[in-house]
């Protein structure tokens, strides 16, 4: 290709890659595992066929199954789940069949999405899970034949930390024949599907070389060899560009940081510098409060890549995903990527699955626009290292702020600890007509020896919540106006009272929010 055609064919990349897609989709292929799903309308009618009056502007389809690193699809290139394992797998057993009867009988699933998202005006991307541990503990026999003939490809898992467990699966990139993998279904479906581009999910899951498992960052040796692969993939989407006269883009989901992307293998200066990503997506959503979006939007902007930071928590709370949404509209993000939304309802039928998918969806009919959010009710937050999922991928993160603990030391001279807490709103231009800022801790002899300072401003008037049963979180309710509250970065100052004996006890915050009510 000559210089004149590179820039053309570059230039209508950067068109494609900027053109407006408020919400990018990403689907684990659950509805394959679907009774109903061996013919087109019952495998659609799940979680796809629904988004047809969202926002979603692209659907990323995970083309290994969502669960265990085999094709979902009709590939020729490798087995199918399924016929990967070499025998029936308990967890999700329809979808082979279900693929084969698709395959045979209609259009292979992958066919079906892409024709389904082009006659909604609508992208299909093939999402590719980079490197998918799910047989490290489901399934006892979900391990494909592949891994289980070819343990030498496998990471090493002496000396691996507690935190690093669930990886024990992970194939180690350092190894031509586990790249050439993810290259040859690559190339596969350039050839063979309609796609508009491709999700290469680097966070399902995201340990690479052996290393990782002793919680060592990578090698600059191993920075270079994803890098490489990362090329590979570009010629490959490039040529295929050429043949159907059309962009094919490539979008890669990674690491919360430019930091915990290097020590994960992840160059992305390099990849931004070297033109091998289209659009980035940023974050596991684990730790949304903490994410830089600022600094991805600020480092992709002049390469023309936007960026689009992940929602992994829709089925929880509306309020919750606005907040969320706030934050990174303002700090200049293109959209949003839902991870996971579809989970709540997998197997549910009837009138729980119509009314839970309803609730779970409300978030793609507004949070993909900006300017729908305005005065709507909001609720922002500080990240907190609890939960169960978290220390798994607490090394995709940055230090959560939460819990904190008070020391004896630091009571003795008054304060407990610092945080920040960023509101996206505009609350100067359109206030709230209520605001409530949340402090929740561990010990209920602390109700009245605790003092929150907003911005400089004590906040008095707190109402006290027990913790409920079985629960040992308290809680500490204030009404703040505007001032103290502003937009973008509040400080929140946690301190014990000096006019008071305090509790012995020590305490600590469990969780900071926020909460704006408009009228």
């Amino acid at each position: 290709m000559s210089e004149t055609d590179w820039s053309d064919a570059k230039r209508a990349r950067v068109e494609a890659a900027q053109r407006p897609r408020r919400i990018i989709f990403n689907d684990d292929t659950h509805e394959l595992a679907l009774a109903d799903a061996n013919t087109p309308e019952g495998f659609l009618a799940h979680r796809i066929a629904p988004l047809t009056e969202t926002q979603v502007g692209t659907i990323s389809w995970s083309v290994l199954c969502g669960q265990f690193d085999a094709p979902a699809y009709d590939s020729k290139v490798q087995p199918i789940y399924g016929d990967a394992q070499g025998a029936p797998v308990k967890y999700w057993h329809r979808v082979t069949e279900n693929v084969k009867t698709l395959a045979r009988e209609h259009r292979c699933p992958l066919h079906l999405v892409c024709d389904f998202a082009h006659k909604h005006n609508m992208e299909a991307f093939a999402s590719v899970r980079m490197n998918d541990v799910h047989d490290s503990f489901m399934d006892a026999n979900a391990m494909t034949v592949w891994k289980r003939t070819h343990p030498e490809f496998m990471v090493d898992t002496h000396g691996t930390l507690p935190e690093f467990e669930l990886y024990t699966t992970a194939q180690d990139f350092s190894h031509e024949p586990v790249r050439q993998r993810k290259l040859e279904i690559i190339e596969e479906i350039c050839q063979q599907y309609d796609v508009d581009g491709f999700e290469l999910d680097y966070i399902r899951h995201p340990v690479l070389f052996s290393r990782r498992m002793r919680g060592e960052p990578c090698t600059a040796d191993e920075i270079a060899i994803i890098t490489s692969m990362m090329g590979e993939i570009r010629l490959l989407t490039d040529a295929a560009a050429e043949r159907r006269g059309k962009p094919l883009l490539i979008a890669a989901r990674v690491p919360d940081t430019f930091t915990t992307c290097l020590d994960n293998g992840m160059d992305v200066i390099s990849w931004l510098e070297k033109d091998l990503i289209d659009i980035l997506i940023i974050g596991g959503g684990y730790a949304p409060w903490s994410l830089p979006a600022e600094t991805w939007v600020d480092a992709a902007r002049s390469h023309g890549v936007p960026v689009y930071p992940c929602v992994n928590m829709g089925k929880e709370s509306l309020p919750l995903v606005r907040g969320v949404a706030s934050n990174w509209y303002r700090a200049g993000v293109n959209g949003l990527y839902f991870w996971n939304l579809g989970t709540p309802f997998e197997f549910m039928t009837g009138d729980e699955l119509i009314e839970t998918r309803r609730r779970c969806y409300a978030c793609v009919h507004e949070v993909g626009d900006a300017n729908m959010l305005v005065n709507r009710d909001k609720l922002f937050s500080v990240d907190s290292a609890t939960g169960g999922v978290l220390p798994y991928y607490a090394h995709l993160s940055p230090p959560r702020p939460l819990p904190l603990e008070s020391k004896h030391g630091a009571l003795r001279s008054g304060v407990i600890g610092r945080l920040t807490l960023i509101v996206g709103d505009d609350v100067i231009s359109h206030p709230p007509a209520r605001a409530t800022l949340t402090l929740e801790f561990d010990d209920l002899l602390w109700k009245g020896a605790l003092l929150a300072r907003l911005n400089g401003k004590e906040l008095t008037g707190g109402r006290f919540t027990p913790a409920s049963d079985g629960q040992t979180d308290c809680q500490l309710a204030y009404d703040v106006g505007v001032p103290p509250l502003r937009p973008g970065s509040n400080v929140v100052d946690i301190a014990a009272r000096n006019d008071i004996e305090l509790p012995e006890s020590i305490v600590t915050i469990l969780g900071l929010a926020l909460t704006l009510e408009y009228a």
